[in-house]
């Protein structure tokens, strides 16, 4: 007993140890492009055609960084200036993936091997375009549901002004702070970089709970699971496959750090540990969660069902045509 206590301990240090910088790192990003980065830039990034904005929108993560449950928020802020929604809908997906700190960490993660790096981008880009696609034809009205209360995610962000900052709004104007206008006059530096910091710290604070959760999960998981249905699970596809699925959308990991509770996983082959990252940032019960408050009930089943069927059916696919997935 006290020698599984001990390798559980160990696991569990070892994940926290290397995800918590990416984890920071991403959390500052976030809370720097939150408050100096306009909204209006945003909106002059985006083409206007529709094949063009979804690839823009799959791409705009690289130089805007964003986590899976911040981004929420700035979507439905663009679906109502005008923008696309399949651009629109093409970054919320994709962006939590497709940006620096999360391909360096899943690089690290996987010990340099650009595999796994590049097969994640390949499926999340992949989910973000048959969403985009699929909403072609829609209107940002026929996207968003009737206004209702801001909404609040589980890393702290929000549209409307949180309580955390209220000393600070009083002192500057919110609106000009949080996402300011390139015309407005910029308020003092400080104030802003403040606000920015403390929007980070609520999200590594909260985001660093889930990763703690996640760690002990696959930590338990490796000590405690019996050696025979281990064996079993990791020898068999559909079991694996199906199973890291499961986890990921149960979990709910920020993208910037589940790279490492993957990678844990040593013995499951590379498709199932594929199945947690290509899943997990685009498909989890605090983003359905979010979600029934931003969205239209149909959009949400196409979330939800989309991502589901893409990721099992292309990495079973894959996963059974070659070892390259093993």
């Amino acid at each position: 007993m006290l020698e599984s206590l001990e390798l559980f301990s160990q696991m569990l240090v070892a994940i926290l140890l290397e995800a918590a910088p990416f984890l920071l790192l991403g959390s500052l990003a976030s809370g720097l492009f939150e408050v100096f980065v306009p909204q209006s830039v945003v909106e002059r990034m985006i083409p206007r055609s529709t094949l063009a904005g979804i690839g823009a929108g799959i791409v705009l993560g690289m130089v805007m960084p964003c986590c899976e449950c911040g981004i929420v928020p700035l979507v439905r802020r663009l679906l109502r200036k005008g923008v696309p929604a399949p651009t629109a809908m093409a970054f919320m997906l994709a962006g939590p993936v497709i940006n620096p700190v999360v391909l360096a960490s899943t690089f690290v993660a996987f010990q340099g091997d650009l595999t796994p790096t590049v097969l994640r981008c390949a499926l999340v880009g992949l989910i973000a375009a048959v969403v985009g696609f699929a909403l072609r034809k829609a209107t940002p009205g026929d996207v968003l549901a009737p206004d209702g209360k801001p909404i609040a995610s589980a890393c702290g962000c929000t549209d409307a002004p949180p309580a955390l900052f209220g000393s600070l709004d009083d002192r500057v104007g919110l609106d000009s702070i949080r996402r300011p206008d390139a015309e407005a006059p910029q308020p003092p530096l400080w104030p802003r970089l403040e606000h920015a910091l403390r929007h980070a710290q609520a999200d590594f604070l909260a985001m660093f709970r889930i990763l703690v959760l996640g760690a002990m999960v696959a930590s338990a998981f490796k000590v405690l699971a019996p050696e025979g249905l281990v064996r079993l699970i990791e020898q068999d596809l559909l079991l694996s496959v199906t199973g890291m699925m499961f986890l990921a959308v149960t979990l709910s990991l920020c993208s910037q750090a589940d790279a490492f509770v993957a990678a844990s996983f040593t013995g499951f082959p590379l498709a199932a540990k594929l199945a947690f990252l290509a899943l997990g940032p685009v498909l989890d019960i605090k983003l359905v969660l979010m979600w029934n408050g931003v969205f239209r009930p149909r959009v949400v089943r196409l979330l939800i069902l989309i991502p589901v069927a893409l990721v099992f059916g292309v990495l079973m696919l894959l996963g059974a045509a070659g070892r390259v997935l093993q």
